[in-house]
């Protein structure tokens, strides 16, 4: 079966890649911006382009999110397509079920991210193609050495510095969701999906404090919060649509942080 991945060089996109190539799939990674792709047949698509910085690179996040989109859309091949949205288009709502109404502001400049996003979504949905679905993912984590997210580069520095120095409070809320379960579950999607809009993620939210408190008996690290940190949390994540058709059964990311810390310590001694 071939896949392109787009955004290959990302750490879901990369993951993906080997988890395909592992079970003897045809892999294409063509580079989005540089690979001419009109009339290609790409087979299953899995459309996980996108920029991590988008504030300093706003023209590069409309591009990747949007017109790249755009142009595979209208001048490809494709056997099914997923697009890689994410759980921040909620980040200004009670809810997060896939179908209602969403909020943005352009006048705040923390909303492009989530109006490209839905910029792109809309253009999935006009094309009017049961093969193209829709995933919010939430803060996807695992091996991702050198990231700088959240719990990656609290695992990090618990290891390379013995001290983890956090600028949020630690009642601060989010939903994790480890690695391997995006990679099970988007071929899963790609052949037999039946909606258009999935949420992927763990359907819980664990608090900073909790995955800081396993890190620390784990590793003896020291703990500094910043004076005058604030709170910031999400919405529990609504995880029904695929529950209900994937009996799916994410992973508690608390489950998996001794692992991770393992494989951290492993990936920096050799460096």
């Amino acid at each position: 079966m071939k896949y392109t991945i787009l955004g290959s060089k990302g750490f879901i996109g990369k993951e993906f890649t080997n988890y395909l190539e592992k079970k003897g799939h045809e892999c294409f990674t063509p580079e989005i911006r540089s690979t001419k792709l009109d009339g290609m047949e790409l087979g299953h698509v899995v459309y996980a382009a996108g920029v991590p910085n988008f504030m300093e690179r706003p023209y590069d996040a409309i591009d990747a999110h949007v017109c790249q989109l755009k142009n595979i859309l209208e001048k490809s091949n494709f056997e099914s397509l997923l697009y890689f949205s994410g759980g921040r288009v909620y980040h200004k709502m009670n809810s997060t079920i896939e179908d209602q109404n969403l909020m943005f502001n352009p006048l705040d400049k923390n909303d492009l991210y989530g109006i490209s996003k839905i910029m792109g979504e809309s253009l999935c949905l006009s094309a009017d193609n049961p093969k193209i679905h829709i995933l919010r993912l939430t803060n996807v984590t695992g091996n991702n050495f050198n990231s700088h997210l959240f719990l990656p580069s609290i695992i990090r520095d618990a290891i390379t510095k013995n001290k983890i120095k956090v600028f949020t409070s630690l009642a601060s809320k989010k939903d994790y969701l480890y690695i391997d379960d995006v990679l099970e579950i988007i071929p899963k999607i790609s052949s037999n999906g039946k909606n258009k809009i999935y949420n992927i993620g763990s359907g819980q939210n664990i608090e900073s404090g909790e995955i800081i408190k396993k890190i620390v008996e784990i590793t003896g690290c020291e703990v500094e919060v910043a004076p005058n940190s604030k709170e910031y949390s999400f919405p529990e994540t609504s995880i029904n649509k695929i529950t209900d058709e994937f009996n799916f059964k994410p992973t508690n990311i608390l489950d998996k942080i001794e692992y991770m810390i393992d494989e951290f310590k492993k990936f920096f001694e050799k460096e």
